[in-house]
């Protein structure tokens, strides 16, 4: 096993590892932004989907990019890591687009917090 195999599979652990945690904190808090209605804990939710769908992303680029190289790619397929990049950052707009909505019109339509304590 070469060096460039062993590190691509370190990559593919870690990757697994951020897509299984990333469910883990999304399903937190959800629930915590079920039971209290902040607009914070909803912001930190769709971050949390942001960081997932890089997760998810990195795996699958990694997984392109241990390619060999072919006709088309006579450099290999590396660069494919690059494309998860763009696509992170395209959600991460589109999550502080989304979370800057949600706060105007929180701010404009204040709701007092529900549930606060353990019933």
């Amino acid at each position: 096993m070469t060096s460039n195999t062993t590190n691509r599979s370190s990559l593919t652990h870690f990757a697994w590892l951020s897509i299984t945690a990333a469910i883990l904190t999304i399903a937190l808090k959800a629930v915590a932004y079920l039971l209290t209605g902040s607009v914070g804990l909803l912001s930190d939710a769709l971050e949390s989907f942001v960081n997932l769908v890089g997760a998810v992303m990195a795996l699958a680029m990694l997984t392109i990019a241990a390619r060999p190289a072919d006709e088309d790619h006579a450099y290999g397929h590396s660069k494919a890591e690059y494309f998860s990049s763009g696509v992170e950052g395209t959600l991460i707009l589109i999550a502080a687009v989304s979370i800057g909505v949600s706060a105007i019109h929180r701010l404009l339509a204040p709701e007092p917090l529900e549930h606060l304590g353990w019933e």
